[in-house]
């Protein structure tokens, strides 16, 4: 038997180990005995360079050579026949998943190495005694820019102008309470833009959004939002660490905005972005780890056993462990595992139509956690939106219900 030499072009380069030997012995049980490997290797191998290359419109013995440009994969063709005779053929061609987002990365760390470096305008006064043992981690609850709610089907209204003027006032107040640090954490937990494309959907599960804007104008009020929390931070704390996970709204985003804001800020010396290549970020300060990771991935009560396999050498040698997630909108504690507590964090955005016909509902807030070095978490500080909103408007907003009421 022989192997088609170019499948070759979508092979790893044991697969084409594998076609060169078949083609040469005549047989897969002869190239299994050339290469000294078991036969079911041999036909796994080829089967997934088979897979590949027919996902990517390749497969000539079906009928199927319509190879793909870079980037793209065939997930359908539609054959029409005429007494008994193909006629027409339409094949469909659609983006692949995992290379564009390679490209993604790829483009944003070009884009970045050329970027101007600035000098962070918020400061700390350098002869001032700051807390060294304490860091307070400012942990941003799910913030949904970009996705649009209307009172008259969710009882309150919400969009980007909401979303940034609610977004900048209940983290100035919070930052405006506290005393100087020496550090302070920045902590998106995940889907601070509720869409991430142009198409307006989720690029994993692919449902439909209802969102606020273009895609520009998120990405203006999304950039300008995080600066001003990076500058606001800066002016109480040395050195600000910012963490932005990945998570199912806003995964392209979440890549961009952390190259950026690293290029942008990476020569300050007092900004310092968190590597988010991984869903899985751990941070380590003192006798405390801290696992981040949204949640949308693994869910909460697997995330212990993430952090005691992963980085098992820092667990063992702190006292205190903790795991911080977004997704589900709603304060949550898992108790799982003796030693770790997994904490979800509420969000400030109202819920969306889907969210609320689906029933799910949750107080909005914004967490400051205090974590001790040596002690661990000592205290937190809740900023209830009732709160907020009584600062920014004056008193808190009612929720627009429809209710008939008999005397």
């Amino acid at each position: 038997m022989t192997i088609d030499e170019r499948l070759k072009d979508y092979a790893t380069p044991a697969q084409a180990r594998y076609i060169d030997a078949v083609n040469e012995a005549g047989s897969k049980r002869a190239a299994a005995r050339l290469l000294g490997v078991h036969r079911r290797m041999i036909d796994k191998g080829l089967a997934a360079v088979e897979l590949k290359a027919s996902r990517a419109g390749y497969a000539p013995s079906h009928g199927l050579d319509y190879p793909a440009p870079p980037g793209r994969f065939v997930p359908k063709t539609t054959v029409h026949f005429k007494n008994g005779q193909k006629v027409e053929e339409w094949v469909r061609f659609a983006i692949d998943d995992e290379q564009f987002i390679g490209s993604v990365k790829d483009a944003i760390t070009a884009f970045c190495e050329e970027a101007p470096k600035i000098e962070p305008i918020g400061t700390v006064p350098s002869a001032l005694q700051c807390n060294s043992d304490v860091i307070p981690w400012i942990n941003i609850g799910d913030a949904h820019f970009g996705m649009i709610a209307h009172a008259s089907e969710v009882g309150f209204d919400f969009n980007l102008q909401i979303a940034e003027a609610e977004m900048k006032a209940g983290i100035g107040q919070v930052i405006d309470e506290l005393p100087y640090y020496d550090r302070l954490v920045i902590q998106d937990m995940g889907d601070f833009t509720h869409y991430e494309n142009t198409s307006k959907v989720t690029e994993r599960s692919r449902h439909s959004l209802d969102v606020d804007g273009t895609m520009p104008q998120l990405i203006e009020v999304y950039t300008r939002t995080m600066r001003w929390i990076i500058e606001k931070a800066l002016t109480k704390a040395k050195v600000v660490d910012v963490i932005i996970n990945q998570a199912n709204h806003s995964r392209s985003n979440d890549w961009w905005m952390a190259q950026l804001l690293r290029a942008v800020y990476g020569e300050s010396g007092r900004v310092n972005v968190i590597d988010n290549s991984s869903p899985f970020i751990a941070y380590r300060m003192g006798n405390v780890l801290v696992l981040c990771h949204h949640s949308d991935l693994v869910k909460p009560k697997g995330l212990a056993d993430i952090m005691t396999c992963d980085f098992r050498k820092d667990y063992g040698e702190t006292l205190f462990h903790y795991v911080d997630i977004g997704h589900v909108h709603h304060e949550m504690v898992v108790k799982q595992h003796p030693s770790v507590r997994v904490e979800s964090f509420n969000q400030l955005a109202r819920p969306d139509k889907y969210a609320f016909e689906g029933g799910w509902r949750n107080r909005n807030s914004l967490t400051v956690v205090f974590r001790s070095k040596t002690f661990g978490e000592i205290g937190r500080r809740v900023l209830p939106i009732e709160e907020l909103q009584t600062r920014l408007y004056g008193k808190p907003l009612e929720a627009q219900r429809t209710i008939h009421r008999v005397a």
